[in-house]
């Protein structure tokens, strides 16, 4: 459906009524003049006893567009299969038996057995460029790149925790300006001149990377398995890109990766004394108030898995009392200091970090993008599988904001 009308749909289905007589013109007005089938039935619709302001109405006339649409999708289909057998028809009628159809197949349009030994050139163009499956290629459409994004999301520590800002952008880079400093406002008297106050910027730059992952597998195993190996395939290639997006969000050098959060400089390093070999609540509420003094707000603790532990199992009293962060059947269990706990293992050994998360800039480029050759391996008869998805780095506006806690290792 087309935006604009969609936009008209989604507004009368929120609002739970009907169409008004504008909204019914807009919609008439978009149904092309061959569709007259399709103008009947919404006329048919408003004029009926439910009249157009009516939810019942809205839905029959959003059903009566939506099978415009197939309609015309079909027919799209239909005119490209024809040029399709044009073509072929052509090259049998230049090269002869080694292009005609193969021999027995059904008649054209009954089956996929209108196909020569070689292809026609709409299949060639389609198989070396991204396309729907429909045309000969294979690419995945927009709702299930959505999907990868949200898996990639939920499999990912880092990228779960709420009110971290991700910033989608076009082009090669993009800056985001960072107010670092301004002057202090005082008492003027009276009549007296205002001073001019002064503002210092800086700039935080984004240039994407790029994380990618490759597979090949044979057609004879696609074809065989007893399960969708296809879908097996993308998922583990998300999955792989998720894990080394979030082992990178927190140990990442900025050297052919992102910058970390535990890299020098992204937040405060606390290291503890030699003898601290476990980071304990005290040291957790430390960080949590050197956060506050920053004008920040502390909103996340991550642990890694053996801090994770100890944080959890930490006693009023060393071996007894009740457990600091809540009773076991409590679901508290999973936060301490009203913050949520993280656990990951792609934190480093004995590091606790407790964060402001808005006060983290993630960039993104592109979402993850799965794509599908059968032209990579065509003298093996292999078909190629790629993951990519882009970001462009990780930046902390205020250092402070983020205390990276870790333990001494003796």
């Amino acid at each position: 459906m087309k935006p604009e009308l969609r936009k008209i749909f989604d507004a009368a289905e929120s609002e739970d009524r009907g169409l008004n007589a504008r909204e019914v013109a807009a919609v008439i007005n978009s149904i092309p003049a061959e569709e007259r089938m399709a103008r009947t039935e919404v006329l048919a619709a408003v004029n009926g006893p439910d009249g157009a302001n009516s939810p019942e109405t809205r839905d029959a006339i959003s059903e009566t567009l939506k099978y415009m649409e197939m309609r015309a999708v079909d027919a799209r289909e239909d005119r490209a299969r024809l040029d399709r057998e044009a073509e072929v028809r052509a090259l049998a009628a230049k090269a002869g038996a080694v292009v005609m159809p193969i021999s027995g197949s059904a008649l054209p349009g009954e089956s996929d057995g209108w196909r020569s030994v070689l292809p026609s050139g709409n299949e060639f163009r389609a198989l070396v460029a991204e396309g729907s499956p429909g045309s000969g290629g294979y690419a995945v459409p927009s709702k299930t790149a959505d999907k990868y994004v949200e898996h990639l999301r939920a499999a990912s520590v880092f990228l779960r925790v709420p009110g971290i800002n991700v910033h989608r952008f076009d082009g090669g880079s993009f800056v985001l300006p960072n107010l670092t400093s301004s002057t202090t406002p005082g008492v003027v008297a009276e009549g007296a001149a205002i001073p001019e106050g002064t503002a210092t910027f800086a700039g935080l730059t984004f240039t994407p990377i790029k994380y990618a992952d490759l597979y090949r597998a044979s057609n004879e195993v696609l074809d065989d398995a007893a399960f969708e190996m296809r879908n097996l395939i993308s998922g583990v290639m998300v999955r792989n890109i998720a894990t080394q997006v979030d082992r990178d969000a927190f140990q990442g050098t900025g050297t052919a990766s992102l910058s970390g959060l535990t890299k020098a400089g992204m937040g405060t390093a606390v290291n503890l004394t030699t003898g601290n070999t476990v980071v304990k609540w005290d040291h957790i509420i430390d960080g949590f108030s050197d956060i506050e003094a920053a004008g920040a707000v502390p909103g996340v603790i991550w642990a890694s898995p053996d801090m994770g532990k100890a944080l959890r199992k930490e006693r009023e009293n060393a071996t007894t009392g009740g457990y600091l962060a809540g009773q076991v059947t409590d679901p508290v269990t999973k936060a301490g200091l009203g913050l949520p706990i993280y656990v990951s293992a792609n934190l480093p050994a004995k590091t606790v970090i407790v964060a402001d998360p808005t006060r983290i800039h993630i960039g993104v480029r592109s979402d993850v993008r799965v794509a599908v050759s059968e032209d990579f391996g065509f003298d093996k008869d292999l078909t190629a599988f790629r993951a990519t998805y882009r970001v462009a780095g990780l930046a902390v506006d205020a250092p402070a904001a983020v205390q990276v806690i870790k333990a001494s290792a003796s």
